[in-house]
């Protein structure tokens, strides 16, 4: 399974946008540290270590680094700055979600080119990146985007 298309709820999605912000979306975007030095797992990430785990054996420990919000208007390239700042990560929403609840989103994680991707409303979309800490624990980054419609 691609971590690109892995779709998983991780942690609280993002607040719905107010009505009238149609042109604007909120986005959340998630940091996780892996390591495998301990096997402490962060209950909101369970989900994610299950599956990180199924490929990547030597990950036990899954640790929420950083989670950001911010209300962002379609087509327009936000970033959002991880690990205090010391690692970015460009978020741009190139569609909300359209009447299969879908969404599609162009990322830029460290160190990695632009992926875009269309995803389920709601839903954290983790990346696997390839940067490490000083601690040499491994960064992921999931992002979720809202609203969705309503059933």
């Amino acid at each position: 399974m691609s971590w690109i298309t892995l779709m998983l709820v991780v942690a609280a999605p993002p607040k719905p946008v107010e009505r009238g912000k149609e042109n604007s979306v909120d986005v959340a975007v998630i940091a996780i540290l892996a390591t495998s030095r301990n096997d402490k797992i962060d209950p909101k990430l369970s989900c994610i270590a299950r599956e990180i785990h199924k490929t990547r054996k030597e990950l036990t420990g899954f640790q929420l680094a950083t989670i950001a919000h911010q209300s962002l208007t379609i087509g327009v390239k936000h970033v959002f700055e991880v690990l205090d700042g010391a690692q970015k990560v460009g978020v741009t929403v190139l569609h909300g979600a359209d009447e299969k609840d879908r969404v599609q989103v162009k990322v830029a994680p460290p160190g990695m080119g632009e992926i875009t991707y269309d995803t389920r409303c709601g839903k954290f979309l983790p990346i696997v990146t390839e940067f490490h800490t000083k601690d040499k624990e491994l960064l992921i980054i999931a992002v979720c985007i809202r609203p969705c419609h309503e059933k």
